[in-house]
């Protein structure tokens, strides 16, 4: 600030930026860091695995990547070739349709943001559990994390926030 300020005009002033961040947090900040997130944790998809600051945890291999598994190159879309499509053992994980990573999503509230899947089958993906798929016998689904607590995501959200309030309390 280039001029000086008398003591009223500085509480003047303090009281003005305090309903400036308390604005930012309340309404602003929830969307920014639903954005964030959602973006973050849509990316683990690209990368196979959960990414975290010193905790990266890719995710368990699939059996169709596998030459030694029946299920090789398995594809239900494959009918012409006994259910095997080269492109198949190559295919990113949890990638089939893409509605999984597509269906992350964010509410807000009054200074809070919530992530979430509405796809009923992405807690058995996230935490790993009892699944049963082609009418077959329940099987254990490997954990394949993509949503949950990472220090990585709140650096990124920490960052965001430090550069909007600086904006907010350096703006004459």
């Amino acid at each position: 600030m280039s001029k000086d300020l008398t003591p009223a005009e500085f509480i003047s002033l303090l009281e003005e930026k305090t309903k400036e961040i308390e604005n930012y947090i309340d309404n602003t900040a929830p969307r920014l860091i639903g954005k964030i997130a959602v973006e973050h944790f849509q990316a683990n998809f690209d990368r196979e695995g959960f990414a975290d600051i010193g905790n990266p945890s890719p995710w368990q291999d699939v059996k169709r990547r596998d030459p030694n598994s029946p299920w090789f190159g398995f594809d239900a879309t494959a009918k012409g070739s006994g259910y095997k499509s080269p492109k198949r053992m190559k295919d990113k994980i949890l990638h089939d349709s893409g509605e999984l990573q597509a269906s992350i999503d964010y509410e807000t509230g009054k200074a809070q943001a919530t992530i979430y899947s509405d796809k009923p089958y992405a807690q058995v993906h996230n935490e790993g559990g009892q699944a049963k798929i082609f009418g077959k016998t329940p099987f254990t689904m490997p954990k394949r994390q993509f949503i949950g607590e990472s220090r990585e995501l709140n650096n990124k959200i920490v960052k965001q926030l430090d550069e909007d309030i600086t904006k907010i309390l350096n703006k004459v």
